[in-house]
């Protein structure tokens, strides 16, 4: 009679432990080292563009540093300026700034939230006019980059997710890269 147990209870033991198996939660946090970081924002630039019809920015090179104690990134841009109000001269300068990440589900992509301008340098200037630029260009930098786009999900990767009844959530800073939590899918 034990023999029969075990010849029908241990098969049912190990479907019950594989079925408990796969009720487990798969892992809802999807962990971006800060070199994939930097190499997903960098495929963004160099950027160029013009701004309110007067002045034409060239972004380059971005480098990276995590801020995770204030769950922010810090950059350095260098940057050209040239345009109509520069008298065709164009300008080179650093720009710093921090900002935070944010999910946006309308176009899926990951954007800067709450960008600031730490530090706006601008070549070539005397200072007296190095403080009036720098007060102007952080103001046209924050207006520029903020809700900027640095990656956008494949929609593969969406529906792979929500076939598992996930979607993308907050994304944090962390030390050595980012961590993007998947939350329930909220149906309607």
């Amino acid at each position: 009679m034990w023999m029969n147990f075990k010849r029908v209870a241990l098969p049912c033991l190990a479907l019950l432990l594989a079925a408990c198996a796969a009720l487990q939660p798969e892992p809802r946090v999807v962990e971006i080292s800060e070199a994939r970081l930097a190499a997903l924002i960098a495929r963004e630039f160099p950027r160029q563009g013009r701004y309110l019809e007067v002045f034409d920015i060239a972004l380059d090179a971005p480098r990276l540093k995590l801020m995770p104690e204030e769950n922010r990134i810090a950059t350095q841009l260098p940057y050209r300026l040239g345009g109509p109000l520069t008298g065709g001269r164009a300008y080179t300068g650093l720009l710093q700034l921090s900002y935070g990440l944010r999910y946006e589900p309308s176009d899926s992509s990951v954007r800067l939230a709450d960008v600031r301008v730490e530090e706006f340098q601008l070549a070539g200037l005397p200072p007296a006019q190095q403080s009036r630029a720098g007060r102007l260009g952080g103001l046209l930098a924050q207006d520029l980059l903020q809700d900027f786009p640095i990656h956008r999900f494949r929609p593969e990767d969406l529906q792979q997710a929500g076939r598992r009844g996930l979607q993308p959530g907050e994304l944090r800073v962390v030390p050595g890269g980012l961590q993007l939590h998947l939350v329930p899918v909220e149906r309607p």
